[in-house]
Order: structure tokens, then sequence, then C-alpha cells
């Protein structure tokens, strides 16, 4: 996971955020995040951070461009990453949540930070199932 993690540093380095997505795609999906109704998303790469109470899982992945936003070449195409984040609190499962942003881009702000641009809200996660 380290290897990885690295990995995708030095992408985004070398390629900003269209370097990081050609990195992504030459990865193997490494888990899923589905939400209902869909048939959810292969993730390339997952972080998992121990906390306190539990854990935080953050995850990246290329997104899938449907065939109008190709075709008709429109902004949206170049939110070309899903990401989020989930909280899985062990102590009180009511308290897991997360958020998902579907459509982004990884951006370096005014300040040399990094941070996720959207092109829209992001979607608030709740009734978060654990699949072993």
């Amino acid at each position: 996971m380290v290897k990885a993690g690295v990995q995708i540093v030095q992408a985004f380095s070398k390629g900003q955020n269209d370097g990081l997505v050609k990195s992504l795609e030459k990865m193997k999906s490494v888990g899923q995040i589905t939400i209902p109704g869909t048939l959810g998303y292969d993730l390339s790469f997952i972080r998992e951070i121990i906390t306190p109470t539990g854990r935080t899982i953050r995850f990246v992945t290329n997104r899938k461009i449907a065939f109008g936003e190709s075709y008709w070449s429109t902004q949206s195409k170049s939110f070309n990453l899903t990401a989020g984040e989930i909280t899985i609190d062990e102590k009180d499962k009511s308290k897991s949540g997360g958020v998902l942003f579907p459509a982004a881009q990884l951006i370096v702000n005014k300040e040399g930070e990094l941070q996720w641009e959207l092109n829209q809200n992001g979607w608030k996660l709740t009734n978060i199932i654990e699949w072993d």
C-alpha cells in the first residue's frame, strides 16, 4: 500500500491531475464502493488511517466518463476522478459516515496545498455497511 501511495504522489508531481488519472488507470482494482442503485466503483487506491474510535478510509479512482461528456467534450470531462472518505466508528456504528466526491479533480491551491475541486457537491454517505 505504501508503494501505491508513493506512486500516485509521484504521478501527481509530474503530471498534476492528468498524471494522477493516468497512473490510476494502470493500477489494478484494490476494492469497490457501491452506492444503492449503481453498479459501483472499482477503487484504484485506498488508504486506511487508524483513529481512536475506529478508522478512516480514504480512496481515489479514475471516473468513468459518460459517452455524452466525451462526445460533446463538456467541462465535466476534466473532473475525471472519484474520491471520498469513510469514517468507521467501532464504538458507535450510528456515528459512521462519510463523503463521496463523484466528479472531482485534484489541484494545487494558492497556498501550495492540495485540494479537491468539485464539479458538483459531495454526497453525504450514511448507513455504511462493511463487507469483509
